[in-house]
């Protein structure tokens, strides 16, 4: 429903009849008219109901996100406006129910707590729900907004990124037993060197039965189109044909890190393999340090937004940003408690399309 919500300003009420219902009025102003003068419209926006029932119940018990009004009580006003014809119906917030009245909104005032959805600020983080694949969601810029999309409870932020990315979650979610959803790790070190020297190790490791991961970074100017370091950078394994000499192949695959290419066939397009001169031409490589730190390990579902630390408030994501820990957080864990602690096991949700 559109509607849009009107309190009595008790400074302006000489009558006293804040919160008095409909059949007490002529007692109090010695009519039954409503007073539109008296009020201030405190909220507009679009309300998840059918019913005004719901609508009470709703702000009296979950309110929107950046409500500062009074909970809806007896007095209060409800202007619902048809989504066909565009014509607004008032109704009176009664001790029981509501009674349809006439009311003159141009003679209200605005409250100094007014909410308009419309205008609220937004903005995009990146949710990470338990059992499920990240999911982008754009939320009022609210204290209340956040605490929703986290379950409830106080809000607690965990920096453990070098981007001013923060992961924001429940604050009890440890103490409620919420289920655990992701573990975060220490982040990989990172060695660099040439691609000569990463097929040195890679081939070295596959020898002895053990893989390892590397990023390797293209030049800007192999590609027609401006694209950033990351969106340059490829993550390839050793676990290759073109580093296993027992298998006798050339193949080499790797997967972008913005998620564009998630299994691209690579020897043919590199300049050092089989791409010839006007192949892709590398920048550098990293070496990635295979062991695996637990930092933290988050109840609950999370959220991830950028920090900004010198407002003390969270911004959107940036669109680098989005696609890097929509990848790190791509699969869900499942968590076993044994003798020698929990171990993490990740997996591969059901589609995108079949969650719910």
């Amino acid at each position: 429903m559109n509607v849009r919500i009107y309190q009595i300003n008790m400074k302006r009420d000489t009558n006293n009849v804040a919160f008095m219902n409909y059949e007490s009025l002529p007692k109090f102003q010695g009519s039954s008219e409503i007073d539109s003068s008296l009020y201030d419209k405190v909220f507009e926006g679009e309300v998840n109901c059918f019913t005004l029932e719901k609508l009470y119940e709703i702000f009296n018990l979950e309110h929107p996100a950046g409500y500062k009004g009074r909970s809806m009580s007896v007095s209060d006003v409800v202007e619902i406006i048809d989504g066909n014809n565009g014509i607004s119906y008032f109704h009176f917030c009664d001790s029981i129910g509501f009674q349809q009245i006439d009311f003159a909104p141009e003679k209200t005032q605005v409250s100094d707590r007014f909410l308009s959805l419309s205008e609220q600020e937004k903005i995009s983080v990146l949710l990470v729900p338990v059992g499920k694949s990240p999911v982008v969601k754009e939320i009022p810029n609210t204290y209340e907004a956040m605490k929703e999309l986290v379950g409830g409870g106080g809000l607690d932020e965990y920096m453990p990124f070098d981007d001013n990315a923060a992961i924001v979650c429940n604050r009890d979610g440890k103490q409620e037993k919420l289920p655990m959803n992701r573990a975060v790790y220490q982040s990989p070190k990172r060695t660099e060197m040439s691609y000569s020297e990463l097929k040195s190790l890679f081939r070295e490791a596959e020898n002895k039965r053990q893989h390892l991961t590397a990023h390797i970074v293209f030049t800007a100017d192999t590609f027609k189109k401006p694209y950033s370091e990351f969106e340059r950078t490829y993550e390839v394994s050793s676990d290759n044909k073109a580093f296993q000499s027992r298998m006798g192949g050339y193949s080499i695959y790797g997967a972008s890190l913005d998620g564009v290419d998630p299994c691209l066939r690579m020897e043919g397009l590199m300049a050092d393999e089989m791409g010839g001169k006007e192949g892709w031409k590398i920048e550098k490589c990293y070496l990635l340090d295979q062991a695996k730190e637990v930092a933290d390990i988050i109840h609950g579902d999370f959220f991830i937004a950028r920090s900004n630390i010198a407002d003390e408030k969270y911004d959107s994501l940036t669109h680098e940003q989005m696609l890097k820990y929509k990848r790190l957080f791509r699969y869900p864990e499942r968590f076993h408690e044994t003798a020698h602690g929990i171990e993490i096991e990740p997996f591969k949700p059901d589609r995108a399309d079949k969650e719910r």
